[in-house]
């Protein structure tokens, strides 16, 4: 008898795996027996990473957050918490301490290779959601250091922002590559690195943001800045070094130093979520942030790029709820953005 209960319970289990299976490995929970989406019985619980206190992640993570649960509080209620910024989200959403975070795709990228922050080990529950705001390669320095070009950072005291962060790393690297020495690197949050600037510690600061940030935009206020442009080649070797890296132009007036339009290169930031959340919820989550962008708009004016098309910018696959919400619209979703467990 035990045998044939076994058996049983064997049979019941790979049927209901494979009824889980499908398009989008949608629940039938989620569903209403006309197809809507189901409002759970009590809002679901949802952490969403963001960054350091006054960075623009903190500021649109927040705000993002207050989007969604005024327009889905029966659904969710989504924290936004304050943390380390990407490295520290992507760990999060992979460790199952968050469901969904904000990332640059230098981070991005790391990850899903196995980077020295991961341990070593691929990051194998990340996927693309929103893309949000691409940011630029923004190096500053007081105009009494005399910095005028990249190769001027050799023999500086250059902050490179937090230690073991994507950017520390990548550009580490690419010093090494561009024959770039500085005297040494300083590794601090952006806020705590533009204040050693200002006290002459730090001779020169890089960081990627959306401007003006809070932080440069502070210390603009009280010293005068040059921002610090990169030649046609330097922009090729990092972007051949770096395909996560675009060749681009951070406009002129974006901080009063930028006189003039400044050669750099930008990423984009984006919206991640875990692998494990249900389809139908992230699609509900992406739809309501896509087509909310008059209140988007009112967290900063950079989430004017948070659009449908710019998705394919990832360099993750996405989240199936994601390519649901794409193919209504639709957008072709390349073969390199389709994750393993989606089935059309």
């Amino acid at each position: 008898m035990k045998k044939i209960i076994m058996f049983l319970v064997t049979v019941f289990a790979v049927l209901a795996a494979a009824g889980c299976g499908g398009g989008d490995k949608t629940d039938k929970n989620t569903r209403n027996a006309d197809g809507t989406i189901k409002k759970p019985s009590s809002p679901l619980r949802y952490s969403l990473g963001t960054g350091a206190s006054g960075g623009n992640f903190y500021l649109v993570g927040g705000g993002l957050a207050t989007v969604l649960n005024n327009s889905l509080g029966d659904f969710f209620t989504i924290t936004a918490e304050e943390t380390g910024g990407s490295t520290a989200n992507l760990t999060m959403i992979q460790n199952g301490d968050a469901e969904i975070g904000i990332s640059m795709t230098s981070s991005l990228a790391e990850g899903a290779a196995g980077a020295k922050w991961t341990g070593g080990k691929p990051l194998d529950k990340i996927r693309g959601m929103v893309a949000l705001y691409p940011s630029y390669m923004t190096i500053y320095a007081l105009q009494s250091s005399n910095i005028k070009k990249l190769q001027d950072l050799n023999g500086k005291v250059v902050g490179l922002g937090s230690k073991g962060a994507a950017m520390d790393s990548v550009l580490r690297k690419a010093f090494n590559k561009m024959d770039i020495k500085p005297k040494s690197i300083f590794n601090d949050g952006h806020g705590a690195t533009a204040s050693v600037v200002s006290d002459g510690q730090v001779d020169v600061a890089v960081l990627f943001s959306y401007p003006p940030f809070p932080s440069i935009a502070e210390l603009e206020a009280s010293k005068g800045l040059d921002f610090i442009g990169l030649t046609d080649r330097e922009q090729k070797q990092l972007t051949d070094m770096f395909p996560f890296y675009k060749a681009s132009i951070m406009p002129k007036g974006s901080y009063k130093g930028a006189t003039t339009d400044v050669k750099t290169v930008s990423e984009w930031n984006m919206l991640v979520v875990g692998k494990d959340v249900q389809d139908d919820y992230v699609y509900l989550l992406t739809k309501t942030i896509l087509e909310n962008n008059p209140d988007l708009l009112e967290i900063h004016k950079s989430l004017k790029y948070a659009t449908a098309q710019n998705i394919l910018n990832y360099n993750v696959p996405l989240h199936p709820g994601t390519i649901k919400y794409l193919k209504e619209k639709g957008i072709k979703v390349p073969a390199n953005l389709i994750p393993p467990e989606y089935k059309a």
